[in-house]
């Protein structure tokens, strides 16, 4: 008499199903993180634009103009990640800061981040409007 058991174990065709399920999944879920990441690098060159507008502001309310873009610290055009390379123009009456995107980050949608003494925001370059590139 014979005792046969039960096999333990996933059979080729279980584990090509099983692989073929996971392929699926992340085919779907690899271009959301890609844009999530993009976002995120996008919200760091604002944050840093935003943070430059207001060390122009402070600079103009202690000097009573704007500096000029040879007098600006290169601490103030740092961006983390390397992601967006900042430059400004400035006069003595206005300013426009600019984020360019760099590498990986020359794929987002909204391309070059800008803002000026006005407050004015845009975005150029861009396939989406600035409030839309601004606001997320």
């Amino acid at each position: 008499m014979k005792h046969t058991h039960p096999s333990r174990g996933f059979t080729l065709i279980e584990l090509l199903i099983a692989l073929a399920c996971v392929a699926m999944l992340a085919s779907f879920a690899w271009p959301i993180y890609q844009s999530l990441i993009l976002r995120s690098q996008r919200a760091q060159a604002r944050a840093s634009l935003l943070q430059a507008a207001h060390w122009f502001e402070r600079a103009a309310s202690a000097n009573g103009s704007y500096p000029l873009a040879t007098d600006v610290p290169t601490s103030v055009l740092q961006i983390d990640g390397q992601r967006y390379k900042m430059t400004v123009t400035s006069t003595a009456q206005s300013y426009t800061l600019s984020a360019t995107p760099l590498g990986t980050q020359a794929a987002d949608t909204c391309g070059t981040l800008t803002v000026n003494h006005l407050g004015v925001r845009g975005a150029q370059g861009a396939s989406q409007t600035a409030a839309q590139c601004w606001s997320r």
